[in-house]
Order: C-alpha cells, then sequence, then structure tokens
C-alpha cells in the first residue's frame, strides 16, 4: 500500500540557486547532495524535493503541472511576501480557494509551484 510520497523531483537549470532559493523560502536544508549528476534532496521534515540539475530546463511553456504546498493561514501573508522579497515570478493570485487563499509561483527554473491553505488533509 502506498501512504505518501517519497519525494517530489524537479528539473532545475542551476542546482545552487535552487537549493538557496528553497532554502531562503521555506528553510528546506540540504539532505544528500552529490555531483555525477548534479543533484541535491532538500526538505523539512516530512517534505522532500529532488532538485536534478539540466542546465537547459525551462517549464515556463503554458503547463498546469504543479508541486502545491500547504501552510497555516496565519503563516500565508508572510510566504507572500518573502516570494515577493525573492523576486519569484508571480502566476496568480493571491487568490481566494477552496475556502483558503492560494498562490502560484515560479522558481528560478521555471517549474511551477502552489502555496495554499487550507490543507487538503485538514
Amino acid at each position: 500500500m502506498i501512504a505518501h510520497f517519497d519525494h517530489v523531483g524537479v528539473n532545475v537549470r542551476d542546482l545552487d540557486e535552487a537549493i538557496k532559493f528553497f532554502a531562503d523560502l521555506f528553510g528546506f536544508g540540504i539532505r544528500q547532495r552529490w555531483n555525477q549528476p548534479r543533484q541535491a534532496f532538500v526538505g523539512r521534515g516530512a517534505v522532500v524535493l529532488g532538485l536534478i540539475e539540466q542546465p537547459g530546463a525551462d517549464d515556463r511553456r503554458m503547463t498546469a503541472t504543479h508541486i502545491a504546498f500547504p501552510c497555516a493561514q496565519e503563516d500565508f501573508p508572510a510566504y507572500v511576501a518573502k516570494l515577493t522579497k525573492l523576486g519569484a515570478e508571480i502566476v496568480s493570485g493571491p487568490k481566494p480557494q477552496r475556502n483558503g487563499e492560494t498562490i502560484l509561483f515560479r522558481d528560478p527554473s521555471g517549474n511551477l509551484f502552489e502555496l495554499c491553505y487550507p490543507p487538503f488533509r485538514s
């Protein structure tokens, strides 16, 4: 039986830039890193992202594929402010959704992410 994700992997143009972005935004630390190929697992608690360096990666073409992170309602405004401070491309929001709020943004490699509340599991 599958109970949860082990990790989610995304292509990034620059591994160091991606590691810094997710550390600054969510406080993710490096779990494991290696250079052949250049990739790293970063995360916090049960959340783990696999970052795989692909120098030509660009997911800015129209896609709805994204990874959504839940947060507490009281933390949402601070995350929105961090996204602005980090210069993240805001694709949509913040806006009301599912009796809460959502914001879609791109990381420096163009991958699409969502930050939202309430989480599905609540």
